[in-house]
């Protein structure tokens, strides 16, 4: 791909929340994600990533529950447009794993934990999927952590849900990077 083609994909992707229920999500669709993810760079080339792809069960319904307490306390609900995590396809849970069982990760694991959710969001976008990151559930992370079965030295970085989208979105819309952007010092004009 040329950087034409990937900047055209870029100015398509979208925070998807919305999800099209009648079309199920193959695990082959989801091995191509995760095979994106892991070509992300990382610290070290240590290879810290670890990823919980989450489809139904106990674990899919205690973080739907998690996830939708917040939205009630933080948004006074679920905005319309938005599937219940409850149904959507896939939740992937982009985790970092200390190389010492046991022992936390020392700095550095959030800089291989979101290329990696990068590579997975884009590939998602390229293969027609629709997801979004989400950090939400940090508020209640010890929470999240007991549902997914994290040992000690693991830590979730990210979820994504993931499916088809319900609609064809458009580009992306974005304020020129000379608004957002300072010339050595903050505030000092691009």
């Amino acid at each position: 791909m040329d950087f034409e083609g990937l900047k055209d994909l870029m100015s398509r992707q979208r925070a998807v929340r919305n999800f099209d229920l009648s079309r199920p999500v193959d695990d082959a669709l989801i091995e191509e994600l995760l095979s994106a993810a892991i070509r992300a760079p990382n610290g070290g080339n240590r290879q810290q990533w670890r990823f919980i792809v989450v489809r139904e069960g106990e674990p899919k319904a205690q973080i739907a529950s998690i996830y939708d307490g917040l939205v009630v306390q933080f948004m006074g609900g679920r905005p319309s447009g938005q599937t219940p995590w409850r149904d959507v396809p896939v939740l992937i849970a982009v985790c970092t794993e200390s190389p010492d069982p046991g022992m936390p990760v020392v700095g550095g694991s959030a800089a291989t934990a979101f290329p990696a959710v990068q590579n997975l969001l884009l590939a998602a976008q390229a293969l027609g999927l629709g997801s979004v990151l989400t950090t939400m559930w940090k508020q209640r992370e010890a929470e999240v952590n007991a549902a997914l079965g994290l040992p000690p030295g693991a830590e979730v970085h990210a979820i994504l849900p993931i499916g088809w989208p319900e609609r064809k979105y458009g580009r992306n819309k974005r304020r020129p990077f000379n608004e957002v952007t300072s010339r050595d010092r903050y505030g000092q004009p691009w």
